[in-house]
């Protein structure tokens, strides 16, 4: 059986990445999908939580470099005025 090639995923923001998931996630629980169109759904899911997740991995990697060079305020001491 031929694999299909993995999507590109450069450049979709986290956003339109986590849409797509929750698309696909719901096509995966109505239960009604083919078995091959069943595991290429999951394949595609796959991708796309681990698009999501670096996203976000990357994000909390930003925040702490700024935390630790004193460019924010630490949320325990942030108050909204």
């Amino acid at each position: 059986m031929a694999q299909k090639k993995k999507e590109s995923l450069d450049g979709v923001s986290y956003e339109d990445a986590y849409a797509r998931l929750q698309a696909v996630l719901a096509q995966l629980e109505n239960g009604d999908t083919p078995l091959q169109e069943s595991l290429a759904l999951y394949a595609q899911g796959t991708q796309l939580a681990a698009h999501c997740a670096a996203q976000l991995e990357e994000a909390e990697l930003t925040v702490r470099r700024w935390q630790e060079q004193g460019g924010t305020t630490a949320f325990t001491e942030w108050r909204e005025e």
